[in-house]
């Protein structure tokens, strides 16, 4: 891990051993951050030196889904680049989907399978309605 980026709280709720010297910033701290390396990219000569890219693979993570924790006690479950696509490209069997088409959703979006087939309906251009069992 690099770094750790707080989405709400403060840093100083956090005690100094629990993040094991990885920085850890607030949200404000990185859109400032993120403010100032633009204006600094947007200032230099050549503004793609600025820029470093990585090569993704497939078996790299491509996201970190935490588990609930009903079934003991709540894990961390890492998805590849992979995985991910494996689903894009299969959950079309389960029936027709089209562009224009409309997509109801009752599972949170932090689900994994929600996760997946929210990837999936983006991909072929499909909207998304979210609902509750109660609403529905």
């Amino acid at each position: 891990m690099r770094f750790i980026v707080l989405l709400w709280g403060e840093k100083s709720r956090l005690a100094n051993n629990e993040t094991l010297g990885v920085p850890v910033f607030s949200y404000k701290e990185m859109v400032k951050l993120g403010r100032e390396n633009r204006a600094a990219l947007n200032d230099s000569l050549d503004a793609r030196k600025g820029y470093r890219y990585e090569v993704i693979g497939s078996d790299d993570i491509a996201t970190l889904v935490y588990t609930s924790g009903t079934t003991g006690n709540p894990k961390g479950v890492m998805l590849s680049h992979k995985n991910l696509l494996h689903q894009i490209e299969n959950l079309g069997v389960l029936g027709p989907a089209k562009a224009g088409d409309r997509f109801l959703s009752m599972l949170p979006t932090w689900h994994t399978y929600e996760r997946a087939c929210e990837y999936f309906i983006f991909t072929r251009g499909i909207e998304q309605v979210y609902t509750t069992v109660r609403t529905l």
